[in-house]
C-alpha cells in the first residue's frame, strides 16, 4: 500500500483561486473617464482607479468614492452601486440622485 501526501497540492490550489484581479463594475475602464447616461436626461462621469480600490464621479462637483466591496463605492455623502442587471445608480445623502445609468 502507497501513501500519498496531497497537502501540499491543495494549499497550491487554494491559493491559485485567492489570486484574482478586482472586478471592473460594468462599463467603467480603469484610469479612464466614462460617461453614463441617467433617466431623466441626466448624466455623470466616473473613472475607476487602476488597483480598483476607488472611483472617481464627476455629478455637480468631484468626488472620490471608496470600495465597499460588491460593486459598491462610498464617501463625501455620495454611493454608487454598480451592481445589478447592468444599470448603475448614484445617491446623494441617502436619496437617489441619478437612477438607470448606463455607459453613453
Amino acid at each position: 500500500m502507497k501513501l500519498i501526501f496531497a497537502a501540499p497540492l491543495v494549499g497550491i490550489v487554494m491559493l491559485a483561486g485567492c489570486a484574482t484581479s478586482p472586478s471592473v463594475p460594468t462599463g467603467m475602464k480603469t484610469g479612464q473617464f466614462v460617461s453614463f447616461a441617467c433617466d431623466g436626461g441626466k448624466t455623470f462621469n466616473a473613472r475607476l482607479a487602476d488597483d480598483g480600490s476607488s472611483v472617481r464621479v464627476r455629478f455637480e462637483g468631484g468626488y472620490e468614492l471608496d470600495n465597499k466591496g460588491g460593486g459598491i463605492y462610498e464617501g463625501s455623502d455620495f454611493k454608487l452601486v454598480t451592481q445589478g442587471a447592468g444599470a448603475a445608480e448614484l445617491f446623494h445623502n441617502g436619496k437617489s440622485a441619478v437612477k438607470n445609468c448606463k455607459p453613453a
